[in-house]
C-alpha cells in the first residue's frame, strides 16, 4: 500500500513537472510536433491532447475525470471569475468619490458608532488608507472595506440587539453609509 501511494505521489510530481516543461516550451514558441517523442505519442494532435490531459490532472477536483474538457471548464471558470472580479472592481472604483466622502463622515463620528473588533478593524483600514488610494484597484478595495465596515456594525448591533449608534450625527453618517452599501 505504501509503495503504491509513493508511486502515485511521484507520478503526480512528474506530471506536474512535465506540464510545466510543456507550458514553458509552448510559451517560447516550440511547435507541438517537437513534443511528440518526449510525450511518447505519434502526432502533434496527440501531443496536444496529452498536454490537455496533464493540465486536467493538474486542475481537476477529486471525482472529476482526467480529460481535456475538464481543463477547459476550469480555464473557462477561472476566466469568468476574473472577469466578474474586474467588473466588480470597476463598479466599486466608480463609486469611490462617494465612498470617500461617506468614510470621512464615519471617521468624524466614529466615537458615536458601536463597534466590535471586526468593525474596528475595518474602520482602522479605512482611516489608514483614505488618502493614498491611487490606483483603480486600491479605490475599488477601499469601497469594499467601507461595505465590510457597515456590515460589521449592523451585524454587531443585531447580535447584541442594541442600536448601532449612540448619537444623532453618528446615526446619520451610518444611515448614509448603509444606503450607499445596500
Amino acid at each position: 500500500m505504501l509503495r503504491a501511494t509513493l508511486w502515485q505521489y511521484l507520478r503526480g510530481q512528474a506530471d506536474a513537472g512535465q506540464l510545466k516543461a510543456i507550458e514553458t516550451g509552448r510559451a517560447a514558441g516550440v511547435p507541438w510536433h517537437h513534443f511528440t517523442e518526449a510525450l511518447c505519442v505519434t502526432s502533434k494532435q496527440a501531443a496536444y491532447q496529452k498536454a490537455r490531459r496533464l493540465k486536467a490532472e493538474d486542475v481537476r477536483e477529486p471525482g472529476e475525470r482526467r480529460a481535456p474538457e475538464v481543463a477547459r471548464e476550469h480555464e473557462d471558470r477561472t476566466v469568468a471569475e476574473q472577469r466578474a472580479e474586474r467588473a466588480l472592481l470597476l463598479v466599486q472604483e466608480r463609486r469611490f468619490p462617494v465612498a470617500r466622502q461617506i468614510a470621512l463622515l464615519l471617521l468624524e463620528h466614529r466615537d458615536g458608532i458601536v463597534m466590535d473588533s471586526w468593525a474596528a478593524y475595518w474602520i482602522g483600514e479605512i482611516a489608514e488608507t483614505i488618502d493614498d488610494r491611487d490606483s483603480p484597484d486600491e479605490r475599488g478595495r477601499f469601497t469594499g472595506w467601507l461595505e465590510s465596515f457597515v456590515r460589521a456594525v449592523h451585524g454587531h448591533a443585531r447580535e447584541r440587539n442594541e442600536p448601532s449608534t449612540t448619537n444623532e450625527a453618528a446615526r446619520q453618517a451610518l444611515t448614509k453609509a448603509t444606503e450607499f452599501t445596500f
